[in-house]
């Protein structure tokens, strides 16, 4: 009867343990080369590798959020009932090992009977160079007032050779490490605020990335490329910088979408594969002069690397039938005429129709569509 209760016991002791079999053991987060780790997060959990980032639980379901009066193309609060929190996310060193302190400022609807709201992760422009995340709390405030919540973050900024005035002027080594960096910065905020889902009311299986121009490179190269990648482009840059996702086993998150802006661009199209394929939307002028829509050089200097733009990444998109909606002006130039409110209504309808599994492929020059294909 005691050898009976003995390997009983050992059996639920063995089941116990292999609760957590096939992943790494926990441990605190690793912090960026130099920096120091500020999420103040002492319990971390696994996350699944970054190509498979759709197992998180979903805390509010998709019909839930699909039938919803919030998160369309209405407002559902005024700008009075939001609130906005700002702090903290990161600590590291920049291109030049001067240590920076990373900001957010998070805005939500104050009160809210819904607990864990959606959540858009905004990444701001400027060439990797400048710009600030006040850049994008215009559509973050827009966002909030639809029912989300949102935060736009600061990342490090500026590479060897580059200015506000000349981005051509660094190498490629360079501005490959300047997206590096970026991605790390963009990887920490999302788990910090995964981490902080019940404080901020935020569903960490609802998440959406929003960028920008360098915005948009950042939040692309998250979701499409490897370390493995990186090192093919530049061999060495991940014993130079750290692991491309500084955290490995931060608190998990789950991104649903990416949502771009003022340009397109990834260095291959070839890393958007049938596993990894998110539903996207793109906003981007066939003459954009900075981001090739179609092919060209890394913010359009003659000697940088190759890239790729919002129309061969639609049609990969398209290979594979995953929903995405691009927007483009047939006109030169960078900056485009739609208005935020424009952009975020686009934003909101997209996810709409993706919360409800009515899945399209649509195609709006200006602002009028001129194809729209169910996927079936």
């Amino acid at each position: 009867m005691l050898k009976k209760l003995y390997v009983l016991c050992a059996l639920l002791v063995l089941i116990r343990l292999c609760t957590n079999c096939g992943h790494p053991s926990i441990v605190r987060p690793l912090p960026e080369p130099g920096g120091s780790d500020t999420t103040g997060i002492d319990t971390i959990s696994t996350r699944p590798d970054p190509g498979a980032l759709d197992t998180l639980r979903i805390i509010n379901s998709d019909s839930l959020l699909a039938f919803s009066k919030r998160f369309g193309s209405v407002y559902s609060f005024d700008e009075a009932d939001l609130e906005q929190k700002t702090g903290t996310f990161y600590k590291a060193n920049d291109f030049i090992g001067r240590p920076v302190t990373l900001d957010y400022k998070f805005v939500a609807p104050a009160s809210d009977t819904m607990k864990h709201r959606p959540f858009v992760l905004m990444v701001h422009e400027g060439a990797f160079l400048f710009g600030s995340l006040d850049n994008e709390m215009g559509k973050a405030r827009l966002l909030a007032r639809k029912g989300y919540a949102a935060a736009s973050i600061n990342y490090r900024l500026g590479f060897n050779g580059g200015s506000q005035q000349n981005a051509c002027g660094g190498n490629n080594r360079e501005i490959i490490q300047a997206v590096y960096r970026a991605v790390q910065d963009t990887y920490v905020a999302l788990h910090y605020f995964a981490g902080k889902a019940d404080e901020l009311g935020i569903d960490p299986g609802q998440m959406m990335l929003a960028g920008s121009s360098a915005g948009a490179i950042t939040i692309t190269a998250l979701l499409y490329m490897t370390e493995a990648d990186f090192e093919a482009l530049l061999p060495g840059i991940t014993a130079t910088l750290g692991r491309l996702d500084p955290q490995p086993f931060g608190t998990p998150f789950r991104v649903r979408a990416l949502l771009s802006t003022m340009g397109y661009s990834i260095f291959k199209s070839s890393y958007i594969t049938a596993a990894n394929a998110k539903p996207t939307v793109f906003f981007q002028r066939t003459g954009d002069d900075i981001l090739p829509y179609q092919q060209g050089t890394f913010l359009s200097c003659p000697f940088y690397l190759t890239v790729e733009g919002a129309k061969p990444a639609s049609e990969r998109l398209r290979k594979w039938k995953v929903p995405f909606e691009l927007n483009y002006q047939p006109e030169k130039g960078h900056h485009l005429s739609y208005t935020e409110e424009y952009i975020t209504n686009r934003y909101a309808q997209f996810m709409k129709r993706l919360w409800a599994n009515n899945p399209h492929q649509i195609v709006n020059e200006n602002f009028k569509t001129i194809e729209d294909v169910l996927i079936k």
